[in-house]
């Protein structure tokens, strides 16, 4: 079993692509290390890449990231390529190449900056905007996008969430929708606008089986919305279904959504436990980082109107 395969195993077409071009840049780098820690030897150029890498250490993988660190790697980035190299190790010991793992409980303490800037969010007529004038690129798929939309302008979720929707989760009756829990956000029950459930009858009704009898019966699940292929859609497929035919200064930030709608909520003076129950986050502390001072609004109305901007 080769890389590729191994990865293919656990994770989405996007997140493979990301993890195998960190993993092959950690295996150049522990080459290079190699041939410059024993000039001497007779290494073949990829048998000196992949000795080197194979036989790392924790020192050496600490070194690697301390590289990163100097070039100025976003301490998210540094996080995302030591786990994209704890994913290597763990392939190297399920096909016995390795008996043990050098970095499993290595963990890093760079601090992320996790402060919303509110002041920067999208206003409610550009979300509600989004919603309304949405047209997909292939009808087909019209009433699914309008869907995925109004679940991030409406519930503020995130595309997580979205993706592991099941059928199972939607309460048409009810008009209310089973939002699963994760490692970030609490599990919740959460109420659907009246158009969306027309549209999420719509969408079960008429387009649901005809992406489903794409599927192989080998890889049928009960995933509530699915890409062309039928099989789940991933959160990149989200990403640029909202962005299509948008330059790069329009480009709309799911995240960015989900943290809109969130500011809203209490910029109207909701109750912070009503709208943390809404958001799933599992501290009030994390709710309460969206609300809005004065000061920020004032800054956010001197940017958009002075006349120097």
């Amino acid at each position: 079993m080769n890389l590729r395969t191994y990865l293919e195993q656990e994770y989405s077409p996007t997140s493979i692509n990301s993890y195998e071009l960190m993993i092959n840049r950690y295996i150049l780098a522990m080459g290079d290390r190699a041939l410059k820690n024993h000039p001497g030897d007779d290494f073949s150029e990829g048998a000196s890449l992949q000795g080197g890498a194979e036989k790392g250490t924790y020192t050496d993988v600490l070194d690697y990231i301390g590289l990163l660190r100097e070039q100025g790697l976003h301490p998210k980035s540094l996080r995302n390529n030591l786990f994209a190299i704890k994913i290597y190790y763990r392939y190297l010991v399920a096909i016995g190449k390795r008996n043990d793992h050098p970095c499993r409980y290595l963990y890093l303490k760079d601090q992320i900056n996790r402060a919303i800037q509110v002041e920067s969010l999208y206003p409610k007529e550009i979300l509600e905007e989004l919603y309304e004038t949405h047209q997909s690129k292939n009808p087909d798929n019209q009433n699914r996008d309008k869907i995925i939309i109004s679940l991030l302008i409406y519930q503020a979720l995130t595309v997580l969430e979205i993706s592991q929707l099941n059928t199972s989760d939607i309460d048409l009756e009810n008009g209310t929708i089973k939002i699963k829990g994760n490692v970030k956000n609490k599990g919740r029950i959460l109420s659907l606008k009246p158009k969306q459930i027309m549209l999420f009858h719509n969408y079960l009704k008429h387009d649901y089986k005809r992406y489903q009898r794409r599927q192989k019966p080998s890889k049928r699940k009960d995933y509530f919305l699915l890409g062309d292929e039928g099989l789940q859609l991933w959160a990149g497929g989200i990403n640029r279904m909202i962005n299509r035919d948008r330059n790069e200064l329009e480009k709309l930030i799911p995240l960015k959504i989900r943290q809109s709608v969130i500011a809203h909520l209490l910029k109207e003076n909701n109750d912070v436990r009503i709208v943390q129950e809404f958001a799933g986050h599992r501290r009030a502390a994390s709710t309460e980082a969206y609300k809005q001072t004065g000061l920020e609004e004032l800054k956010s109305a001197i940017e958009r109107l002075h006349p120097l901007q």
